[in-house]
């Protein structure tokens, strides 16, 4: 259920996944970020490319130039409320297929077989299923990130002399990592909410937690102030590395088609 607390930590996740579902287990859940990493980043980039020349015409800036970091965290958060609705779907797919536990009976065969399922018992709403506690997390999370990695950029670029306004990719790298890792550490706790709301029953009657006020209530009455960071480990260890590899390939893409 919601909330249970299977594993240990970190280690003990991992070796009791592969130990009863082997390799395939630590892919659980794995075709909705892999399919869904490609909507999300086109999203959450297209976005921030929009939001950043409707920023630029308010303050009357210039294309070339750059946006300090008050309006790049500006238009970081304006680009969030568009591309949480391609964000929450696929959080949520992710969610309900890793949360299938070895020994149970699954609910899901596949992420497709959990979409088909959520929209024909309750429509497209039910895929969007914990969107308000999502937007907590990830309107301040993605303003949080592209600030973030463009501080990480002028810090670096300042230390090796290079540009901030076209670095290179292993300043993008590293930037790309320090972003991650900022960004995940000042949201987390709201993650954690939002994924035990969308671990909840998809039937709204079923559901243990009758919000996001009420689930954070019942994480520190039966978990204290650790329980808004269980899993922060596993968090950190995939989201720097992945979050440096975004940015990156992002630069490498885009320098591509000048």
């Amino acid at each position: 259920t919601p909330g249970e607390v299977v594993f240990k930590g970190t280690l003990d996740c991992f070796w009791k996944t592969f130990r009863y579902e082997g390799i395939k287990g630590l892919y659980k859940g794995a075709y909705s970020p892999l399919l869904g990493a490609m909507a999300q980043n086109a999203a959450g980039f297209y976005f921030f490319g929009w939001s950043t020349r409707v920023v630029r015409d308010a303050y009357n800036i210039e294309a070339k130039q750059q946006l300090n970091l008050r309006q790049t965290f500006a238009a970081g958060w304006l680009s969030a409320c568009f591309a949480i609705f391609v964000e929450t779907p696929v959080d949520l797919l992710k969610v309900k297929m890793q949360t299938q536990l070895h020994g149970q009976k699954a609910e899901y065969r596949s992420v497709f077989h959990a979409a088909y399922k959520i929209m024909g018992e309750h429509g497209i709403a039910g895929l969007f299923q914990g969107l308000l506690s999502n937007s907590f997390r990830f309107i301040p999370g993605r303003a949080v990130y592209f600030t973030s990695y463009q501080w990480a950029v002028e810090t670096i670029s300042g230390f090796t002399g290079g540009s901030s306004v076209r670095p290179s990719l292993a300043e993008c790298f590293l930037a790309g990592g320090i972003c991650g890792g900022i960004t995940w550490t000042s949201t987390y706790p709201f993650d954690v909410i939002r994924n035990r709301i969308q671990a909840d029953a998809a039937e709204a009657s079923l559901r243990k937690y009758r919000g996001m006020i009420h689930c954070g209530r019942e994480i520190a009455k039966a978990e204290g102030f650790h329980g808004f960071f269980r899993g922060f480990t596993a968090c950190m260890i995939r989201a720097v590395p992945v979050n440096a590899c975004i940015f990156t390939t992002y630069t490498t893409a885009m320098r591509s088609l000048e």
